[in-house]
């Protein structure tokens, strides 16, 4: 591993104002566990590193009536196991948590460092999307907030400026009715990168008749997530019916865009879309069933 300045701020003005200076040759450190992977084996290289992780305000999860707040150095294992978050209507945050990487893994990363780092196969950005969650990013004198759907770009690009660090995650709460879940295709449960990641968010009425709302997201199978929304306009105001579930599973293999890689083709990444996506529809409404009880 290369030389590097090592810095550690205690505040979020400290860091935003060393990150500016740094300029493009500073990287900021949270979990770490990519970056640190990276500068061992030469994929990068900064200048100057900056730990976030003494930054105690970054580090909260908060469940309140109007939605959830998670902080930037929230880690992953605690999503995973936090006994709140899995009993509240964001359980899908907890699931998709346990699907990432090992224990070691989840254990050091962080939900909003899986946000940043913009992975195609990120297990939590076809979630966060289904939810609906906003970053809110601090930069030089400046606070704004945009949905986590508009921050990728592209394959580890997003909209995030040289000095701004995405601070939190909002999530609005949930309607009545509502459910939403997560289904991850990959060799082994947890450890592989996923070869197909499927996110629904459904809303139905209070008899479970007809769907108010969807959001479909692919991950996986294109240079971002993907909101399936032709899939989604099909199912609004319709019945869930087998028929209605198995069409709108279909139309979302259209809007996927894989690519052939050693994870799997292109081909059989269409296929598993469908098989997804109609698993994760059915088990979004059982959430909202259970949500009824």
């Amino acid at each position: 591993m290369h030389d590097f300045e090592y810095l550690r701020p205690e505040t979020i003005e400290e860091a935003m104002r060393i990150y500016k200076n740094g300029g493009k040759e500073a990287r900021l450190l949270a979990g770490g566990t990519e970056l640190v992977n990276e500068m061992r084996f030469g994929k990068s290289r900064p200048e100057q590193v900056i730990d976030l992780k003494h930054i105690r305000e970054m580090d909260f999860m908060e469940l309140r009536e109007d939605g959830l707040r998670l902080g930037a150095l929230y880690r992953v294992r605690d999503a995973e196991c936090s006994e709140p978050l899995r009993m509240s209507r964001f359980n899908v945050l907890s699931h998709a948590a346990g699907t990432l990487g090992s224990p070691q893994v989840r254990n050091k990363a962080t939900i909003v460092g899986n946000v940043c780092r913009a992975s195609p196969s990120a297990d939590l950005i076809p979630p966060l999307i289904a939810l609906g969650a906003r970053a809110k990013i601090k930069g030089d004198g400046v606070e704004k907030v945009a949905a986590v759907q508009e921050m990728m770009l592209g394959p580890g690009k997003t909209i995030l400026e040289p000095g701004e660090i995405v601070t939190e995650l909002e999530i609005p709460n949930l309607p009545d009715y509502t459910g939403c879940s997560y289904c991850k295709l990959s060799p082994r449960k947890s450890l592989d990168l996923a070869v197909v990641g499927v996110a629904v968010m459904l809303q139905t009425d209070s008899n479970m008749s007809r769907c108010i709302d969807a959001r479909i997201v692919l991950g996986a199978v294109g240079p971002t997530a993907i909101r399936a929304r032709k899939a989604e306009s099909l199912l609004r105001g319709r019945g869930l019916n087998e028929d209605m579930i198995e069409e709108a599973a279909r139309t979302a293999v259209d809007e996927s865009k894989p690519l052939d890689d050693v994870r799997g083709s292109a081909w059989y990444r269409k296929k598993m879309v469908e098989v997804a996506v109609r698993r994760t529809i059915a088990n979004s409404l059982e959430q909202v069933r259970i949500g009824r009880r």
